[in-house]
């Protein structure tokens, strides 16, 4: 295959939904190529078939106890609960406080696994034997529309929205494929504020950080709510993990304060930060990473 038509394909497939695994490969300028030349196929052996297979399977079987935890246990419902309840203290106490008066209110948060549910598409995909959630799995299962909400989130969005408080879902899912899909399904889930100015997805960049400014501007954020470091406006992206780690620890009066945090074992950066291209590791490779970092 051409490099320009594999290049093409990378960047249309890692577009297409809400978490690109692995790089992508940049595209020939459309202003130096034909287009009448330019005919995007994928061409793949038996054993690069094969190898991907192994890796789906691989990824899938490292995945199944925490997403089983995920999806059965009581206590990933309790943590749910207690981070709503732990946002919606700050929301009410914000509300009362005569400082905030100068800026309307507001939250951030994220969406996926952090008030909507994607636990059993992924659960599905993983008992097929595959655990790797790419772009283009993810664009599919957005437009399934099936997210369904997490445990008390409906309930907690909805008094945040009665007490007057602006909700911002600030989610890394690509804007140009997944937005109307996304507002559909949280207006099915009966969430609020669910309109161009409130579903604010990735478009040009997925750092979080210019949406965060966009929001501060206007608004006095209470807190921030997500499953990933980077939906926090702590400036985690790109980082290696000693360095997350250490952002965290910097930050680590805001939890549970102004930041709200919930629990995701399933898929995150957390995962990309434990090696330098980690996701597109040979499955024997993740292994001696994995074991390197559990015998520390």
């Amino acid at each position: 295959m051409k490099r320009s038509s594999l290049a093409w394909y990378v960047a249309v497939a890692c577009l297409g939904g809400s978490l690109c695994v692995g790089p992508v490969v940049q595209a020939d300028s459309p202003t130096t190529v034909k287009a009448s030349n330019i005919v995007p196929t994928t061409v793949t052996t038996h054993a690069e078939q094969a190898a991907l297979k192994q890796k789906q399977q691989y990824q899938a079987d490292t995945e199944t106890m925490g997403l089983l935890w995920m999806r059965t246990s009581a206590e990933y419902r309790a943590l749910a609960y207690q981070g709503y309840n732990v946002a919606l203290n700050a929301v009410k106490m914000a509300v009362t406080d005569p400082s905030h008066q100068r800026k309307p209110l507001a939250i951030v948060l994220d969406a996926d696994e952090t008030v909507v549910d994607n636990t059993k598409l992924m659960g599905e995909s993983i008992a097929n034997g595959n655990g790797r959630f790419d772009a283009p799995w993810w664009r599919q299962a957005v437009h399934q529309g099936k997210s369904q909400a997490m445990p008390g989130a409906v309930e907690f969005l909805n008094e945040v929205h009665k007490q007057g408080v602006e909700i911002f879902y600030v989610s890394n899912r690509y804007a140009p494929v997944n937005y109307d899909a996304t507002v559909q399904n949280f207006k099915e889930l009966g969430f609020p504020s669910v309109d161009k100015d409130h579903v604010l997805l990735f478009e040009k960049d997925s750092d979080k950080q210019p949406r965060f400014d966009a929001i501060a501007k206007k608004y006095y954020v209470v807190l921030y709510m997500g499953d990933n470091a980077g939906d926090f406006p702590i400036g985690t992206k790109g980082k290696t993990l000693a360095e997350r780690n250490a952002i965290i620890d910097t930050h680590k009066e805001d939890f549970g304060t102004t930041f709200v945090v919930f629990p995701n074992p399933a898929y995150g950066s957390w995962v990309s930060a434990l090696a330098k291209g980690y996701q597109n590791l040979s499955p024997e490779e993740q292994k001696q990473v994995n074991n390197q970092y559990l015998q520390q």
